[in-house]
């Protein structure tokens, strides 16, 4: 068994997850190509983001699970249009993690990432 973190960050609010499975660690995250834009071109950002989290939640995933929602993540958010407010944004891509992994997720998204994390709590633990 592996496991899902998904997490808030300090500062800008930006939410993101860590897939940890086998002796792996992959962090996946919703970014716009031009940093901070609230609308862009998007990508899967795979850069560390230990240092930044400021509230998280951990959840135990079959490893072949967290396999297979990473390559579906791969594939429906390269180059996908990021919008900050009213179109696809890290939330969503979190959101969409969690429901790979077989996670109850919320039925409304809520704007900000701790609030996902508080929500994925209550649904799931």
């Amino acid at each position: 068994m592996g496991n899902l973190t998904i997490i808030s960050e300090t500062g800008f609010p930006h939410a993101a997850c860590l897939f940890e499975y086998a002796e792996v660690k992959t962090w996946c995250g919703f970014k716009p190509k031009i940093p901070k834009f609230p609308a862009f071109w998007g990508y899967v950002d795979h850069s560390d983001r230990q240092k930044y989290i400021k509230k998280s939640i951990r959840f135990e995933v079959p490893d072949r699970t967290l396999q297979e929602a990473i390559i579906a993540l791969e594939e429906k958010y390269t180059d996908r249009w990021f919008a900050i407010w009213l179109g696809i944004n890290c939330i969503d891509f979190a959101i969409e993690a969690a429901k790979l992994c077989e996670l109850q997720i919320p039925e409304k998204k809520k704007l900000f990432p701790c609030e996902l994390i508080h929500d994925l709590q209550k649904l799931n633990v």
